[in-house]
């Protein structure tokens, strides 16, 4: 939304830009709106590309909030922001005048790419499109992120802009210290979702279905019959695609069968 809303409001009147960029020295006059305002900072060049770019970055971080919750969401996007605004200050601490102009540009360019790799070290078998035609597992989508994040750097280095690039570096240093900031803090595991066969299935479902101190589950899994009694570590949601009221657990939500209308899967 800050997304859009940035580009459409410089799109009616550019000179808005000049009040909602990061700029350290003026924050530091009382224009405290700024630590903020830098996430409105508009990056796209076309109606097009904005609606694409807001839409793609939606669905992911929708798919997301149904998979690790919205606290842990929230989490990784505003440390996310809290570690650009620390970079951005200390890049105005350590280069001096006119490389701090480049400061104005600190925006979460980098950051929100970060929601695939996210998503991809949590299911590394998944398939994305890239460019909505090549098919890519997501543990390639990892380095496929990262390496396009040392191109835009050496892009930049190599046309000379020296002070622009670090400014990059500085952006995606963040972008990526956030990731890991969540991985460290967060008590999720990654890498484990994969289709479950029917043996290993059973077999968890008979750990569900053993002593929970006389307690009556609220959530079971459709597929492996856990709860969370037999094992809290995991979340619940219910498909809306398929037809029934049919719960799954993380491990399961994304990559079961849907229920169509005769009941089977």
């Amino acid at each position: 939304g800050a997304y859009a809303l940035g580009y459409l409001v410089c799109a009616i009147y550019p000179g808005a830009l000049e009040w909602i960029v990061f700029d350290p020295y003026l924050i530091s006059k009382g224009q405290v709106w700024r630590l903020i305002s830098f996430i409105f900072y508009p990056n796209g060049s076309s109606v097009f590309l904005v609606f694409i770019t807001c839409f793609i970055y939606f669905s992911i971080a929708n798919s997301l909030e149904q998979i690790i919750g919205r606290f842990r969401l929230n989490f990784f996007l505003v440390s996310g922001l809290v570690l650009l605004l620390a970079f951005g200050f200390l890049y105005y601490l350590i280069f001096p005048l006119p490389y701090r102009n480049n400061v104005i540009c600190l925006n979460p360019y980098y950051l929100y790419p970060m929601l695939f790799v996210l998503f991809a070290m949590i299911y590394p078998n998944a398939r994305f499109l890239l460019m909505f035609i090549i098919p890519i597992r997501g543990k390639w989508m990892i380095f496929i992120t990262l390496a396009l994040y040392l191109v835009d750097v050496l892009r930049i280095f190599l046309s000379g802009n020296t002070e622009l690039g670090w400014m990059i570096v500085f952006m995606i240093a963040a972008a990526i210290l956030a990731l890991v900031l969540f991985i460290l803090l967060s008590s999720y595991k990654f890498g484990k979702i994969r289709n479950t066969s029917n043996t290993v299935r059973m077999q968890a479902y008979r750990k569900a279905t053993e002593n929970t101190g006389g307690k009556k589950a609220r959530h079971k899994c459709a597929i492996c019959g856990r709860t969370e009694l037999t094992n809290p570590e995991l979340d619940f949601r219910y498909c809306t695609k398929c037809i029934g009221n049919y719960e799954y657990c993380n491990e399961h939500l994304y990559t079961h069968t849907h229920v169509g209308s005769s009941g089977r899967e």
